[in-house]
């Protein structure tokens, strides 16, 4: 990863990667929980739910910079904890809960292509469609976080988003636009 002065410059390259997993995965779990709060949990204030859902939306659209280089890792720890699935039989924090092997395969592989493609996205310089594909990603992530019971379209949008840079990125150099 290179040293980038404008986002997180002051801090060693590392702990840049650190701040960045830091900062996704507390604006994905506060929009989680506030759309939560906002649309589903009738025992709190809505209105604490949507000001927290909306807050985190907010810090993390601006922030995108911060975090971007940090989602190679994520997806490479996804990944990891697919490889975990797919050892034991069982969800990770449910032993009770059977997972396929064939589901297991396909978890690790999908996280690993989103590693990559998140990766690729990271080399390129930061336009529409890579923050439109990592906002996207933190929407998904932020799904995950929430009680909807949408899992596996999260995984699979976040890996859809990924992928969104590398097919521009294709199209425009077989059409010769550039302006993506």
């Amino acid at each position: 990863m290179k040293h980038d002065e404008k986002a997180g410059g002051w801090l060693a390259p590392r702990l840049q990667v650190a701040f960045g997993i830091f900062l996704f995965f507390f604006c994905a779990a506060f929009a989680g929980v506030g759309s939560t709060v906002a649309f589903v949990d009738p025992t709190r204030p809505r209105t604490v739910g949507a000001a927290a859902m909306i807050a985190a939306t907010a810090i993390a659209l601006a922030t995108v910079r911060f975090w971007r280089h940090a989602l190679p890792a994520v997806f490479a720890c996804a990944a990891l904890n697919g490889l975990i699935i797919l050892a034991e039989g069982h969800a990770l924090n449910s032993p009770s809960v059977p997972v396929s092997r064939l589901l297991g395969i396909l978890l690790t592989l999908a996280m690993v292509a989103a590693a990559a493609l998140t990766a690729f996205a990271n080399r390129r310089q930061i336009k529409l469609v890579e923050r439109f594909s990592f906002v996207g990603i933190f929407v998904c992530f932020a799904l995950l976080f929430s009680s909807f019971d949408m899992q596996a379209v999260a995984m699979i949008g976040s890996l859809c988003f990924a992928g969104l840079p590398l097919v521009v990125a294709f199209v425009s150099d077989h059409t010769g636009d550039s302006t993506i």
